[in-house]
């Protein structure tokens, strides 16, 4: 048997090779479906209403398309008001029903794809500032494959476990020196070796570049890798003239000398330490120490070795700053690597790959004075990395506490809450100072006390909602960072505290620093999703999942999160949030139209009060209290169970609020405030 096949079946076989590509590729694979999210998902929400724009204006920039996008914003912008007002008036009893339904319907047709307008639009605003470089098209696919700086960190433990015993198991089973006595157990099966390994990791890194490929080309669609780079707007500051089709090759390049690279330094390491301790500790630090470490991102591609190429991603790169507020001035957060200084990092790798491919075959000649081992070295079986697969940050964690029961949950209270015992609400001369403090008052002795006791309070941050159900009561809080003058947010977090004993725990925990997502390096933080949390206004619970409602290209949303898994989906678009409600299980929002719409998380079904005209309720255990549109804004209310209507007021309201068992409301016409029962 030639020593070639011999070293293959001992790496496959003996080493449990096929074992570790088998698990890699099925982790990989799995950790692309499960963790993989779009760079836009407003776009995979939209797409039809997007594809509609996009067919129209797609490849490089024109005088036709800017034409396009300004007659279909005045076309949008136009409906809009004309729908509001022939809305208006149709409700104030100046409209007859079958005119406004004709005018209504003909308007309807023009914005159903307002969304999927206002997501090519705003691809529109960034193709047109370098118009000769950036061209329109769906972005999700290439965002996706290209526009991240992560370590495959799978890959790289799959190289350990496959390259360390190449050399460290001679040495931990004192055959080397038997090795280096015989005729072809010197160089020549050094040269073997290190072969064996280089081919081996080369076939393995395309694989992997082509598994990605596949999986981003099946899911998203990777179409028109001829046009330019900078079309993504990750890579808008790029100065180098390559397609995404050249820039994926390029960087798959560049992944495979990297990935050599690292395969030679851990030969190296292993003819250096001979023991499989001190060569994955140093070949591990090596990698991920600068990877984890570094403050400034770009950093790490003007470092000689492995690390640099084995993503790639930078190189393609341009200079990017940061607005820093504090000292009103551009910060860079990203410096670009010229070709210049590309090619020295190259050069010097290369230098330091063949020196250690000399020192190897050097420590591998024959030598027949060897001297003992002072101590054996423990051997660390390698099958126990396996267990660094399996570890990754949680982007959420929670544990369901129940169901809530008959929860009422009021968008318009979304700063107070009300027990048995306390009344929780957030302190208005704070809020007037700019803080956000959370008060509760015992409502038997009238004692007032803070619900938050942080010691690092000019690090965190308190939202200004809360929201309770029975004894617990729930607060938002953001931490936040600071180094030197910058202060960035690290840290979304949703607090429940027993109102019983006052115990805290975490409901929820974001973290919103857009450098690593996971400790493996799987998935980056989502810049465009963490962006979502600093806008959070409001949120409810039930018992698996948060419900949080902020803004996304200025409309509101509401995003559903699994407490257990982390994992985030948009619920609803919101065009202008006027009254919501939460009951446990439905929830109730005013539409564009002023009708009240019935969402049923369960089921993810939506039914239309079209009889309830108002734009703004409440909702109680029982009840649905609202001004009635079409009774010159006086107040009714709608039973839950049976859908029976009676009047509460025989005068127009302009305003009310609700606190069991009163409704307290301002008259529209003498402006004085009143109480009424709702017992």
């Amino acid at each position: 048997m030639s020593i070639w096949k011999y070293e293959m079946k001992k790496m496959l076989f003996h080493h449990k090779g096929f074992l570790f590509i088998g698990v890699y590729i099925i982790l990989s694979i799995a950790s692309m479906v499960i963790l993989d999210k779009p760079a836009n998902p407003d776009v995979e929400m939209n797409r039809s209403q997007y594809q509609f724009y996009l067919d129209q204006v797609q490849g490089p920039y024109s005088v036709e398309t800017e034409h396009f996008f300004a007659n279909e914003a005045a076309k949008i912008s136009d409906a809009k008001v004309a729908l509001q007002r022939i809305s208006d008036n149709f409700y104030d009893g100046e409209l007859e029903e079958q005119k406004f339904l004709t005018h209504s319907d003909s308007l309807a047709s023009i914005l159903k794809n307002e969304k999927g307008f206002q997501l090519a639009y705003n691809q529109y605003v960034y193709v047109r500032e370098f118009p000769d470089n950036r061209y329109f098209l769906y972005t999700n696919g290439w965002d996706g494959l290209l526009s991240n700086d992560s370590l495959d960190i799978l890959f790289v433990l799959l190289v350990l476990l496959l390259v360390t015993p190449m050399f460290c198991y001679e040495f931990e089973s004192k055959m080397d020196t038997l090795l280096l006595t015989v005729k072809k157990g010197s160089r020549t099966h050094a040269l073997c070796k290190i072969s064996h390994v280089l081919v081996m990791v080369s076939v393995l890194c395309l694989l992997s570049a082509g598994l990605r490929y596949g999986f981003y080309d099946f899911k998203y669609g990777l179409d028109n890798g001829h046009y330019p780079l900078e079309s993504l707007s990750y890579f808008g500051t790029s100065i180098k003239e390559v397609t995404l089709l050249q820039s994926f090759l390029w960087i798959t390049a560049g992944k495979l000398f990297g990935s050599l690279c690292f395969a030679i330094f851990i030969l190296f390491a292993s003819v250096c330490f001979k023991k499989y301790a001190i060569t994955l500790f140093s070949c591990t630090a090596v990698v991920l120490l600068p990877y984890y470490g570094l403050q400034l991102e770009s950093t790490k591609y003007f470092l000689p070795g492995p690390l640099g190429f084995m993503v790639s991603t930078g190189y393609f790169r341009g200079n990017e700053f940061k607005l820093n507020s504090w000292k009103d001035q551009m910060d860079m957060v990203f410096r670009e690597v010229s070709f210049t200084a590309w090619s020295i990092v190259f050069a010097i790798t290369v230098s330091l790959s063949v020196v250690m491919l000399f020192v190897i075959l050097h420590k591998r000649s024959n030598v027949w004075i060897v001297k003992q081992r002072k101590y054996r070295g423990k051997r660390l079986l390698p099958t126990l990395l396996i267990l660094w697969m399996a570890v990754s940050m949680l982007v959420g964690c929670s544990s369901s506490n129940g169901a809530m029961a008959g929860v009422t949950y009021n968008y318009a209270s979304k700063q107070s809450f009300q027990n048995n015992k306390h009344r929780f609400y957030m302190d208005p001369k704070e809020i007037e100072l700019g803080n956000n403090q959370i008060v509760f008052e015992d409502q038997t002795s009238g004692e007032k006390r803070k619900l938050v006791r942080d010691p690092l309070t000019s690090l965190t941050r308190i939202a200004g909602a809360i929201f309770g159900e029975g004894t617990d009561v729930y607060y938002m809080k953001i931490d936040y960072e600071k180094s030197g003058l910058r202060e960035g947010a690290t840290r979304f977090s949703v607090i429940g505290v027993d109102t019983t004993r006052f115990n805290e725990k975490i409901i929820f925990e974001k973290k919103l620093s857009a450098d690593k997502g996971t400790v493996l390096g799987l998935v980056k933080g989502n810049a465009y999703v963490a962006s979502f949390y600093l806008t959070v206004s409001a949120f409810f619970l039930d018992e698996s999942s948060l419900y949080l409602i902020g803004q996304t290209d200025g409309q509101t949303e509401i995003r559903q999160i699994n407490r257990l898994t982390g994992d985030m989906r948009v619920l609803l678009q919101i065009p202008v949030l006027r009254s919501l409600a939460f009951d446990g299980r439905t929830i109730y929002y005013v539409d564009e139209k002023s009708q009240i719409v019935k969402y049923d998380t369960k089921t993810d079904t939506m039914t239309t009060i079209t009889d309830l005209i108002t734009r703004e309720f409440i909702l109680t255990e029982s009840e649905l209290i609202y001004v009635n549109r079409k009774e010159q804004q006086k107040l009714y209310a709608m039973n839950l169970h049976d859908s029976t209507i009676r009047k509460l007021t025989d005068v127009p309201v302009l305003s009310f609020r609700y606190d069991k068992p009163y409704i307290t409301y301002i008259g529209k016409i003498d402006m004085k405030e009143y109480q009424l029962s709702n017992m």
